[in-house]
């Protein structure tokens, strides 16, 4: 299976030019799922949610609509963040989009960040994993997580012990600590899964209670395998695709030797949780 993280640089408010921008990696990229940002069609440094209502979307909105045609039309899977429009809450959502262009899979970010807390409703789906099918008939277990999602070793837990096999991650990272990539490389390890992780670059300024605050993007997506090796990773600064190619079957398999296995293994009741 070939996959790709598309970093790229949402505008924000732009939901036409970064809209735009996703057809045409969509057209172009070589790959059977394409993993983009967090929130790719809004931009992210939203202050309220009356602010970000009018870039929000429903999942039967048109411009899903004409994603879904997109990955029809060029036979492609992707998985995307966006502001979900749901009754009079939003959440900062991700979908999963297969290349027949149905909706296979929905998350609601869980973990919100910063000015996230005020803009958007907590996710309320938890961390399911959902069925691709890719062109060879062969399906592919896959989880959501959302950007600060990745500082909680519960979410990939999670996701591993309903069979996730893929961890797929649309991001906005802001900071720079250099923690980030080590720590989904654990990740990926303690839970045998593949670890997928899309940022975007660039930057968006807004002024806050007469002071303007700039948010820098992180970049630096990449793709890692299940033993923590980082197979493909974009630079800080640039808009870029990484590619590689993942075997998802051979993390089903826990076992370390004859006796241990990373799941059976756990002792659920000497856990404080």
């Amino acid at each position: 299976m070939k996959i790709a993280c598309a970093q790229t640089e949402p505008k924000l408010r732009g939901i036409a030019s970064n809209l735009d921008e996703m057809k045409r990696v969509i057209e172009s990229c070589d790959a059977d799922l394409i993993v983009f940002p967090e929130l790719s069609l809004s931009g992210y440094f939203f202050l309220s949610r009356d602010e970000i209502l009018p870039y929000s979307l429903s999942t039967e909105d048109e411009t899903m609509k004409v994603l879904c045609q997109s990955c029809k039309d060029h036979k492609k899977a992707i998985v995307f963040g966006f502001a979900e429009h749901s009754g009079d809450k939003v959440f900062n959502s991700s979908v999963l989009i297969d290349r027949n262009g149905e909706i296979k899979g929905l998350y609601r970010k869980v973990h919100l960040f910063y000015y996230e807390t005020v803009v958007f409703s907590p996710g309320n789906l938890g961390f399911p994993v959902f069925d691709l099918q890719l062109a060879d008939g062969e399906t592919v277990k896959i989880g959501m997580q959302i950007c600060y999602d990745w500082r909680f070793p519960e979410a990939t837990r999670s996701l591993a012990l309903r069979g996730a096999e893929m961890v797929v991650m649309p991001s906005n990272i802001v900071t720079m600590t250099g923690l980030l990539i080590d720590t989904l490389r654990v990740r990926a390890f303690e839970n045998k899964v593949i670890v997928v992780f899309s940022d975007r670059v660039g930057s968006e300024e807004r002024e806050i209670n007469g002071k303007k605050e700039n948010l820098g993007f992180r970049g630096e997506s990449c793709i890692i395998n299940y033993n923590g090796e980082v197979l493909s990773r974009c630079t800080t600064d640039e808009i870029a695709t990484c590619y590689a190619t993942i075997f998802p079957s051979e993390t089903i398999v826990k076992d370390v030797n004859l006796y241990n296995n990373i799941i059976k293994d756990r002792k659920n009741s000497m856990y404080y949780l």
